[in-house]
């Protein structure tokens, strides 16, 4: 989702891939993940784009990156999982906070 959030455009399976940190994800992984994030309401397809050999699925975020957060920590608590809001609020900033030094 980080990726979708910083893309102005809709991003495929291997573009995400291509932005993420992680790259060891495989395009089957993210059609997974794209396709439990359909299902959920988090993203879109709003198009196909064309690649070298034919044309790929393309998504675009239709959550912010708050609403996503709310969203899990409200699903996580309903679960029964305890979350420590100060400590969530911490790590999310530590993560902003890396993210614009790499830039």
């Amino acid at each position: 989702m980080v990726v979708l959030w910083g893309s102005e455009d809709a991003l495929t399976a291997a573009e995400i891939i291509e932005l993420s940190e992680n790259r060891t994800w495989k395009d089957a992984s993210i059609y997974i993940i794209m396709t439990t994030l359909l299902k959920k309401g988090a993203v879109i397809m709003p198009h196909h784009k064309p690649t070298a050999t034919n044309t790929a699925r393309a998504y675009k975020p239709l959550v912010t990156s708050e609403e996503y957060i709310s969203r899990t920590v409200a699903a996580l608590m309903k679960k029964g999982v305890k979350v420590s809001i100060p400590i969530l609020v911490e790590k999310l900033s530590d993560k902003k906070a890396m993210r614009k030094r790499s830039k």
